[in-house]
């Protein structure tokens, strides 16, 4: 059942079964959070910088410094134990809670301007004074308990240059409680003491207010699940801290620079959340980045965003009407077209890509060679050839407007054209046929390039679905270009086809599965190693990840199609049933301003609908299952009997169905041990075990295998016998070993004259408590997903002399991570670390038997396991 669940998606008899038997709702505190490396971030609009809040709820402030919080008795850090949440569930305003037996520690983030600015008020919108910000972290720590205890709070900023901490001691009696406030500059500022005084309470509502009347003045969309309405505004907040000066970025921290691809949504999505003036500041980046021979272009030699460009501004004039700036636009919009025009032509009449776009790479497709014809990239031009003709005729410019409609027709001819050539029945990737599925799946949505009963449209569907790399894994397509990676946002795209076919049940799996992969705080990512629930890259918050979600929602509930609107395409039954409630305020479209509120009555439903009148729809069609007819109208519209859903969809039983059946993703490593050890061991209490013989690589010169690396090398390492965590380890002097210091383990990236070994076996002879590992990281793969039932890149065998053995599996963000990537394992102590690299440790409690060795042995994936010192703690 697991392996048909992971592989094509949900089985209905599973589904059916699961959600009947599995009906315990998730608790209030434990909102389900899909990854393993959850980021967030908490931030101010506009702002060129945010600070990201790491999976260990530390934060990343300037220069990558980082502020981690300790707190209890024994001072431990916050991980990724605690869940992240949202104030109200979407401010920007991040709640965390731990306890320490029974004194409760309650953490509360968040982001104002500097105290000092002259204007706070203009500040919260725009970086008027420099693009520095202050961090707050306000803790409220409760005594749970009967009796008088100790707790304690240690927060420490650490960076390249300096430390510095804010220590709290309390003794709390039963029942008391105590407040401590923390304040941080995103950079350094001269003089903290400004604002050390300032009353967090007074800057907290602020912040509150500040955000809730941004959200008041665009639209409004409460649905009848909670996550689903939480997730629309965290989605809108995400795209305004994302935003650096108006221009539209995909990531904070990562990716932080304009594409047209991710923009063109994002400035969708801004627009139909009502944030107009937003908008109209947004889209003056697109302008912006027209070439003089008339392409857009933000990604270099990528051609897709030259027909998205024209999109951007046609169905920007389309949601607010304006025709005087459609006007000023039209002549960019021109000179984008003939661009296409010209570049379709340069392919001689006997050629197989005659009429289509010239071979480009592309990151998408994964076609980096620049050697393919980019289907996606002939559909975006044909999309932006349509808008700018739709935008002459409006401006009256007959003429131009039949010229390009019969540019547009010679353009259809040679698609399918090149389309028969493949002899597929879908549209592939490249007109080569390789590479994995991206802009080619964008046939119907953001606009129809062709009719809704495509057999070529229907064929991709099907294609992508239940064909490509295996079908879709978690109600998501795969991406090829990463091994086991699922690709949530570009998903969307299929997901909207599947909409405009009038596929609504297949849209609501979709949309939950959407929603699953999402963090406790509704953060979006880019892609996903679904087999680790893992962001690759460390990708969240990502923006269009968040655009596609709002966009979607919206289309379920408002979709305009030509000069008819469409309302509730798709949506969950349950959401129409008795004292249930849909209800969308100031809600811009293609026709202007409109409001609607659906009610679930016992005999069916009630609309109230307050129609758009700038210029009013044709036609109003309303989407309803046999048993919800419309009893009640304050409008004429046209009601389309769907129909009825085989299953009833809700959040919180999608996520039990998936915990049920994805238990493997869930599964703890057996025998860990807690680090550091408090307090730390008798220096006889240890054995540390001699890997000199077995050591392979210098770390100071090339631990990888590549002379004259740069900055990546092991640089300061420690060595000599050193106590990390509470255990002493003996790391290897390479001056002092024949230029040997590390154990690195087999790799297929490693240069051709290293020959590294697949296994180690190191002797030890002798019974303990714990067996502690220093190493842990690995190289040349950061984001390996490893093999076999653990999905492991290497592993410990620990072999007893009773012949059993007990085996650790090294796996990519739980036992181990990339050596100078940001930490993300979860189940290991950061021993040491420097710049760029660092080195885990492990511990495993044994069997009271006799050890007769430890193997280390690799289990033949890309990356190079690295072990540097192991010690036993000794029985006593």
């Amino acid at each position: 059942m697991i392996r048909h669940f992971l592989s094509t998606g949900l089985s209905r008899g599973i589904l059916v079964w699961v959600m009947t038997a599995l009906t315990c709702p998730l608790q209030a505190d434990e909102p389900f959070d899909y990854f393993r490396n959850s980021w967030n971030v908490i931030g101010l609009k506009d702002y060129a910088y945010g600070t990201r809040i790491t999976p260990k709820n530390e934060l990343v402030i300037s220069d990558n410094a980082i502020v981690q919080i300790r707190y209890g008795r024994q001072l431990t850090p916050l991980s990724r134990k605690q869940t992240k949440r949202l104030l109200d569930g979407w401010l920007p305003v991040i709640l965390i809670g731990a306890e320490d037996e029974l004194v409760r520690y309650e953490f509360t983030l968040w982001a104002t301007p500097l105290p000092s600015v002259k204007d706070w008020q203009k500040a919260f919108d725009w970086p008027t004074e420099g693009e520095n910000f202050l961090n707050w972290i306000l803790v409220k720590v409760t005594n749970t308990g009967d009796k008088t205890t100790k707790a304690q709070l240690k927060v420490e900023k650490s960076g390249a240059s300096s430390s510095e901490s804010n220590d709290f001691v309390w003794s709390l009696s039963a029942g008391g409680s105590v407040e401590a406030v923390v304040r941080i500059p995103f950079s350094p500022v001269k003089d903290e003491s400004e604002f050390a005084t300032e009353d967090a309470k007074l800057w907290l509502d602020r912040t509150n207010q500040y955000w809730r009347g941004i959200m008041s003045k665009g639209t409004s969309i409460e649905v009848p699940c909670e996550k689903a309405t939480q997730a629309y505004l965290a989605s809108h907040v995400c795209q305004l801290i994302t935003s650096d000066h108006g221009e539209l970025h995909p990531g904070e921290g990562f990716y932080d620079e304009f594409f047209i691809r991710d923009g063109a949504y994002q400035l969708m999505e801004l627009q139909e959340a009502g944030l107009t003036d937003v908008a109209r500041k947004a889209v003056e980046s697109f302008l912006s980045r027209q070439r003089p021979d008339g392409r857009f272009e933000s990604q270099k030699d990528q051609f897709d965003a030259n027909g998205q460009a024209c999109w951007t501004l046609w169905q920007f004039y389309k949601i607010t009407g304006d025709m005087q700036w459609l006007r000023k636009v039209y002549p960019q919009m021109r000179q984008a077209v003939d661009w296409t025009i010209k570049a379709r032509r340069q392919a001689p009449d006997d050629s197989p890509f005659f009429g289509v776009l010239p071979n480009a790479p592309a990151d998408g497709e994964y076609l980096w060679d620049g050697k393919h014809h980019i289907v996606g990239y002939d559909f975006w031009s044909l999309r932006g050839l349509l808008c700018t003709a739709d935008a002459a005729l409006v401006l009256g410019r007959a003429d131009e407007a039949e010229e390009l409609l019969q540019e547009i027709k010679l353009y259809r001819d040679a698609i399918d054209a090149a389309w028969k050539r493949t002899g597929l029945d879908y549209f592939p990737p490249s007109w080569e046929k390789d590479g994995t599925h991206w802009g080619n799946t964008e046939t119907l949505w953001p606009t129809e390039l062709f009719a809704q009963d495509d057999s070529r449209v229907a064929a991709l569907i099907t294609e992508v679905r239940k064909n490509h790399g295996g079908g879709f894994i978690e109600g998501t397509i795969q991406w090829l270009g990463h091994a086991d990676a699922i690709h949530p946002y570009m998903s969307a795209y299929t997901t909207m086809a599947s909409l405009v076919r009038g596929e609504h049940e297949q849209v609501v799996e979709d949309f939950y599965w959407y929603l699953l992969h999402s963090t406790a705080t509704h953060a979006f990512p880019e892609g996903i190693y679904y087999k680790r629930r893992f962001a690759w890259s460390d990708t969240i918050p990502h923006a269009l990840g968040a655009s596609n979600y709002a966009i979607m929602l919206r289309h379920m509930l408002v979709h305009e199609r030509g000069d008819e609107l469409h309302l509730l395409m798709a949506v969950p039954d349950g959401w129409l049933a008795k004292g249930e409630e849909i209800c969308v305020e100031r809600a811009p479209t293609h026709f202007g301003l409109m409001n609607l509120r659906v009610t679930g009555t016992e005999k069916g439903v009630k609309l109230k609908l307050d129609k758009p009148s700038r210029q009013p729809p044709k036609r109003i069609f309303m989407y309803l299952p046999k048993s919800r007819p419309l009893v009640e109208s304050s409008e004429d519209v046209e009601v389309v009997v769907r129909s009825e859903q085989k299953d009833r969809w809700d959040f919180q039983k999608f996520v039990r169905l998936y915990q049920e059946n994805a238990a493997v993703l869930f599964k703890q490593v057996p025998g860990l041990v807690r680090l550091p050890i408090e307090p730390a061991g008798a220096p006889g209490q240890f054995r540390m075990l001699d890997l000199t013989p077995l050591a392979n690589t210098n770390p100071f010169t090339a631990p990888f295998g590549v002379e004259n690396p740069g900055n990546y090398l092991f640089a300061d390492m420690p060595v000599g016998v050193q106590t990390i965590g509470g255990v002493p380890f003996q790391i290897i002097n390479p001056a002092k070993n024949e230029g040997r210091g590390l154990v690195v383990l087999h790799s297929s990236y490693a240069p051709t004259n290293r020959k590294w070994p697949n296994q180690i076996e190191i002797p030890v002879q002798q019974q303990g408590n714990h067996l502690f590992f220093l190493g842990n990281v690995h190289g040349w793969s950061p984001d390996d997903q490893g093999t076999g039932e653990w999905g492991a890149v290497a592993e410990y065998v620990i072999q007893y002399t009773d012949g059993e053995k007990q085996t650790i599996p090294l796996i990519t963000g739980t036992t181990a991570d990339d050596w100078a990537l940001p930490t993300e394992a979860q189940e290991v102590f950061v021993g040491l670390k420097g710049r760029p690299w660092h080195l885990n440790v492990l511990g495993v409690k044994l069997r009271a038997v006799t050890i007769d060795k430890v193997i280390f042995r690799d289990l033949g994936t890309p990356a190079a396991p690295v072990l540097a010192a192991v010690t036993l703690e000794q029985s006593h």
